[in-house]
């Protein structure tokens, strides 16, 4: 079984690889890029630009105020709040016989050089977590497909920042981590796994994600075992949750998310957390059996 590992930048998609290569028989990487080139015009320039647009002018100006004097102020800014997957998060670690493709440009995963960069490494399997979107041609490659790891219950929530937007709404019950094979739509293909970590008194968004990247790992190395053993069991998504986009999760969204802790909305769920589990276990497809075994418990001893 010969996989190719496809991620983003972020220090959650290289844990992600790293721990795939120390565990799978990985034989390419690819690391995309997904940073717009930076405006390197002068404040000065910018502010001429605007001034011909008052109302633009005076948002922009809030904006840098915002972003100097109270977003450094803000509770997900504090070190011992921030998402850390340690040195497996910052440094992609190869070993010599892997080699990786940086890709340049923006959502180039799909230019004709770096597909064919992928199919010369002949994989049965691409393993994704954070890439944009595969296009069909990207998606025939591999003779097994292609998973992908989403942070989210995909029959609640799709697309991004899925753990943030289920403490947002005051679900803690939703988060979650779905592994499946990746069709044209998004995080709406047949489901391998999916399974759910424990959320404990004194969680927060970050902390719930890399308890949810970590159990998606494990699922994904166990889908990848499962087909190369002939015993996978994917099932179609029969309802498909609400799709939340990048532009949506604004800062104030951010800010609105990170209050509902101030709220209550950890203690809340736990006060009724096997009333609140039923639904969502019973909704889940293809449950991970670790996550699922201790949901029971503690649902039990709630």
């Amino acid at each position: 079984m010969r996989v190719v590992v496809v991620v983003s930048q972020d220090k959650s998609d290289i844990f992600f690889a790293n721990q795939l290569m120390r565990s799978l028989p990985v034989v390419g990487v690819v690391v995309e890029n997904q940073v717009p080139r930076r405006d390197r015009a002068s404040l000065l320039s910018k502010s001429l630009k605007y001034l011909s647009q008052p109302g633009v002018f005076v948002q922009k100006t809030l904006e840098v105020v915002d972003r100097t004097l109270i977003e450094p102020r803000q509770v997900y800014n504090r070190p011992e709040n921030a998402l850390d997957f340690g040195e497996e998060g910052r440094t992609l670690r190869p070993n010599a016989r892997i080699p990786v493709l940086y890709t340049k440009g923006v959502n180039a995963i799909n230019a004709p050089e770096n597909r064919a960069w992928i199919r010369g490494r002949q994989p049965d399997l691409i393993a994704v977590c954070g890439a944009s979107i595969l296009k069909p041609e990207l998606l025939s490659v591999p003779r097994h497909g292609v998973l992908n790891l989403h942070g989210g219950l995909s029959q609640f929530y799709r697309g991004l920042f899925t753990t943030d937007w289920a403490i947002h709404n005051r679900e803690p019950e939703c988060v979650g981590a779905t592994v499946h094979f990746v069709s044209e739509g998004v995080d709406d293909g047949d489901v391998v796994y999916q399974g759910r970590p424990v959320v404990s008194a004194g969680d927060n968004p970050n902390s719930l994600y890399a308890k949810v990247v970590r159990l998606g790992v494990e699922m994904m190395v166990r889908a990848v075992q499962d087909i190369e053993a002939g015993a996978c069991n994917a099932h179609r998504l029969d309802r498909k949750g609400r799709l939340y986009l990048n532009h949506m999760f604004s800062t104030g969204a951010k800010r609105a998310t990170w209050h509902q802790l101030e709220s209550g909305v950890i203690e809340d769920y736990l006060g009724s957390k096997a009333e609140r589990d039923a639904r969502v276990l019973e909704a889940m497809i293809n449950p991970f059996p670790e996550s699922l075994n201790t949901s029971r418990r503690l649902s039990a001893a709630h």
